[in-house]
């Protein structure tokens, strides 16, 4: 009876720290029609550059690889209007790095709005962006949140995320694997952040609540000192 009742226990804990819980699906999962737009927005657009350094010392290249992100509610007669603006690195809303044997390569996004009377913005920081679909009121638009603020779905070999609301706002927990070696802060490694972000988008406290670093990391052997973790020569 006493084994019974353990496990009954362990059942009803289990339930209660799952409760409320729904899973947030990464950014591309959500189309255009899963944000509104702010009044007077007509089209966001949210562009990805990539840069290529060899060790070689050749040219840095630099060029537009994708469209990370469309938001339209009628979709504009010219998709390319944003086309002329220039790229500019210190307005990126997002950035981060790869480094590996035979140079490195970084990324960085820009953000671009056209508005009702047909005129063109650049949008030069994280609430800009947010500020064209606040408040934030769906699971798409609390995933852009998180997107804007965290690289772990780009640079993580497993990712995940899931949220409940809280308040008038959300509690977000990410979990992201990564087995490489690659000069992420959180590679090799298993980590599980928490968010709590308001409806206005901001972020109001973010913490980590459970962290395993990777004794062998991508072919190499890690060795661990006062919690830090150095490559074993």
């Amino acid at each position: 009876m006493k084994q019974i009742k353990t496990i009954f226990i362990t059942l009803l804990l289990t339930l209660s720290a799952n409760a409320g819980w729904k899973p947030l699906k990464s950014l591309e999962h959500y189309g255009s029609k899963a944000f509104t737009l702010k009044k007077g927005v007509v089209y966001v657009e949210l562009r990805k550059y990539s840069k290529t350094t060899e060790m070689s010392r050749l040219p840095t290249v630099t060029k537009n690889t994708s469209v990370a992100l469309r938001i339209y509610q009628s979709a504009p007669r010219n998709m390319n209007v944003f086309s002329r603006i220039p790229l500019k690195e210190q307005y990126a809303i997002k950035k981060g790095k790869y480094v590996g044997l035979g140079g490195s390569s970084s990324w960085y996004y820009n953000g671009f709005m056209l508005d009702s009377k047909r005129k063109t913005w650049r949008l030069e920081n994280i609430m800009d962006v947010v500020d064209m679909v606040k408040p934030i009121d769906t699971p798409a638009e609390l995933s852009l949140v998180l997107w804007l603020n965290s690289d772990a779905g780009e640079k993580a070999e497993k990712y995940s995320a899931k949220y409940r609301k809280s308040g008038s706002g959300y509690v977000v927990r990410e979990h992201h694997v990564s087995h490489e070696y690659n000069g992420w802060k959180y590679a090799c490694g298993e980590y599980i952040f928490e968010y709590k972000i308001n409806v206005s988008g901001k972020i109001t406290q973010k913490k980590l609540i459970k962290k395993r670093k990777f004794k062998v990391c991508g072919g190499r052997v890690m060795c661990s000192y006062k919690n830090k973790f150095e490559e074993k020569i």
